[in-house]
């Protein structure tokens, strides 16, 4: 601490010139600015977030790069309904839930699109497995449309959209340097001409993580774990003409930790990697504004783990052995390819109509995992079992698969009388194999007068099960079923909006029916779990969101949420969550505060309670800006200011950590931004 104290104060001591500038490029926070953040996201046209047909959180990289936050999973806990908290899978990896629900750890009830292109999984239908902890400085807007999102995306989209839109135009490198032996770099070059525009933006970070002293998962003594990272994001984007060339990777691994809910610090490791192209050509025809769009994407992880405690298996093996069961699984190559043809007809000043095609082919090959023990067996409780000696990569794990997507929607925008929004929407989605969806939408945003506005919003959305919900087997974790029908959901959002020169706020009440949704249910047979369609579910909320202008140097913004009715797998989630953040800006000073609050979640244990509650946490967090030079700006922020010792829920019941899993104390980090 001393040490990060003297080199930062000797910054500010520098004899340096502070140079003329404009405070409203850096330093404004006009909510009268804010307020007219368009959201495409919701209706893939432009709206205002007064009138949107959605319930709605738009952040612009003017108030990211104000908050002590680098990833997009923890500017989740600053937006109602969303929240996000460490997993037990790998040290990057974060769960992530809308509204309360989440299946498993692969947050597929929400998708996430970049630049328009599906970031979600073709195995596991979510994006929380592959892509971990997308950094913040690309971003230019992100939005956090919570709600059905099927009557324009089709499956996936069922409980909320994060949109998310990167940077161009930007020539500027960070460096931030902390604790852990932490580093990150990110550059982003951009060039313009009159024929193309070419914008890249590379990032990398690395540390050595925390050291933690948790239960052993295979004896009774505690062992010390650590959480080190290492993480890689390309955004590459060309512009030529009316042709939009783009392609993004994200690559992350790290050793130690937690991988699949156990300890073992000598062969634990996880890999993970996505690569997509894509192609968008804007045209019009008819005076109909239109794009095609050919996009491809390829994604997978690897992880090696410790499943047995030594001498499990030495009474059921063949030849008989005292080694625990380890194993090492590839799900390299699963892949998309996406055609999408949209259109959007501006009939009059009043009205339009946006209507498209889109075609996806979903493929996973087979995946067989190299064990030392033979897992297959081991499953189905066929004993002996195989012993081999080395791992050996005997055992089928995911079944071959591949799922044709076709869906056609349309959707009408217009005004109704004066100040007041209609939109009606609807698709349809054939599954390859699977059962046909409809998703319509319904919305209707009344202004009452100059301050205050209504929305009336009904969806039904729909996931389809995954090729991995569908062909996991030989897991005696967790077991795939080929009989699964797809989930669905209807909603009702009810929404307040008021909006005065300095003050705005917004009110809303949900309502999720949820039939046939996919569960993981224990089979009876040990621990194992398996994936099945359950009865009919409700989830109900009250949604807020406030923010106050308080003067020319001040504003504070809270936000809060609260769930009236949770559904069978809620448990895991808060029933409660808040944030509270102050800005005080003084050019050439800017200061942020903000404090993130979870209520207790349930972590669920093999005791004859059947559970474990985890306290409440809060988390303060901190950043100070100091613009040095019209071009250099000096960074400080601090996580978890109090250095609060706070733990997240585990999967399931089987998972060995019954207190939950850790997370990292305070978190301390040095910083400069260049603009060249």
């Amino acid at each position: 601490m001393t040490k990060w104290a003297c080199v930062f104060a000797s910054l500010f001591i520098l004899p340096a010139t502070i140079y003329a500038q404009d405070e409203t490029d850096l330093f404004s926070l006009s909510l009268a600015e804010l307020m007219q953040l368009e959201v495409t996201g919701s209706t893939l046209t432009p709206q205002a977030l007064n009138t949107v047909p959605s319930a709605v959180t738009v952040f612009n990289q003017a108030q990211i790069a104000r908050l002590g936050l680098d990833t997009l999973n923890e500017l989740m806990n600053l937006v109602p309904g969303f929240q996000s908290y460490r997993a037990a899978q790998s040290s990057h990896q974060e769960h992530y839930s809308s509204r309360g629900r989440r299946i498993g750890s692969s947050a597929s009830e929400v998708l996430l699109v970049m630049d328009g292109q599906r970031l979600n999984s073709s195995r596991s239908g979510g994006a929380a497995i592959v892509i971990q902890r997308i950094p913040l400085k690309n971003i230019e807007r992100v939005e956090f449309i919570r709600g059905p999102g099927s009557a324009i995306y089709g499956s996936s989209a069922m409980l909320g959209v994060v949109n998310i839109v990167s940077r161009d135009g930007v020539n500027e490198a960070q460096f931030l340097t902390g604790s852990y032996e932490h580093w990150q770099l990110d550059t982003s070059v951009s060039h313009e001409s009159e024929d193309f525009n070419l914008d890249l933006y590379v990032h990398s970070q690395a540390d050595q993580g925390d050291r933690y002293t948790v239960p052993d998962t295979f004896s009774s003594n505690k062992v010390t774990i650590e959480d080190p990272r290492e993480m890689e994001h390309i955004n590459f984007k060309l512009q030529w003409q009316n042709t939009q060339l783009s392609f993004i990777n994200f690559k992350s691994q790290n050793k130690g930790f937690y991988v699949q809910n156990n300890t073992s610090n000598d062969i634990n490791q996880n890999k993970t990697q996505f690569d997509s192209i894509s192609i968008q050509q804007d045209f019009n025809w008819l005076s109909v504004d239109s794009f095609m769009w050919l996009g491809y994407q390829e994604s997978g992880f690897e992880f090696s783990a410790q499943i047995t405690a030594q001498g499990d298996l030495s009474a059921n093996s063949s030849p008989s052995s005292s080694d625990p069961l380890f194993i090492n699984v590839d799900f390299s190559s699963p892949s998309e390819t996406r055609a999408l043809w949209h259109n959007n007809w501006v009939i009059d000043k009043h009205s339009s109509l946006q209507f498209g095609i889109e075609h996806r082919k979903l493929e996973v090959p087979q995946i067989t995992a190299a064990n030392n023990f033979d897992l297959g067996e081991l499953a189905s409780a066929s004993f002996p079992i195989s012993y081999y000696g080395e791992l050996a990569a005997t055992t089928v794990v995911q079944k071959s698969g591949s799922q044709n997507v076709n869906g056609i929607y349309a959707q009408y925008q217009g005004s109704l009388l004066q100040g007041t929004h209609l939109t009606l929407g609807l698709r349809y989605d054939k599954f390859e194999g699977l059962d046909s969806n409809l998703s319509p939408r319904f919305g209707l945003v009344k202004k009452l007068n100059q301050h205050h506005s209504v929305k009336l919003l009904y969806g039904e959305a729909f996931r389809a099960p995954t090729i991995g919900e569908l062909g996991l087997t030989n897991n005696p974790i967790l077991d795939g079923n080929p009989e699964l029908k797809p989930e669905s959901v209807q909603t009702l959002d009810i929404i307040w909006l008021g909006n005065w020169s300095n003050t705005t706020f917004t009110l809303g009440y949900f309502e999720n029916h949820f039939t046939d949704g996919i569960h993981q249910i224990p089979t009876g047979v040990g621990s194992t779990l398996q994936y099945r369609n359950s009865d009919s579910e409700v989830g109900k909320g009250i949604e807020f969101e406030f923010s106050q202008e308080v003067s020319e140097h001040w504003m504070v913004r809270i936000s809060e949420s609260y769930f009236l009715e949770t559904t069978n797998e809620s448990f895991r989630e808060a029933e409660q969550m808040s944030s509270f953040m102050v800005n005080y800006q003084q050019f050439p000073l800017n200061l942020n505060l903000f404090v993130v609050y979870h209520g207790e979640r349930i972590n669920p244990t093999t005791d004859a309670s059947g559970e474990n509650k985890l306290d409440d946490n809060f988390l303060v967090n901190g950043k100070l800006s100091y613009l040095y030079r019209p071009q250099l700006q000096l960074l400080f922020q601090v996580k978890n200011v109090l250095d609060e010792s706070y733990f997240s829920p585990v999967r399931s019941a089987r998972d060995a950590n019954v207190d939950g899993t850790p997370n990292r104390g305070r978190e301390i980090s040095l910083g400069v931004n260049w603009v060249f």
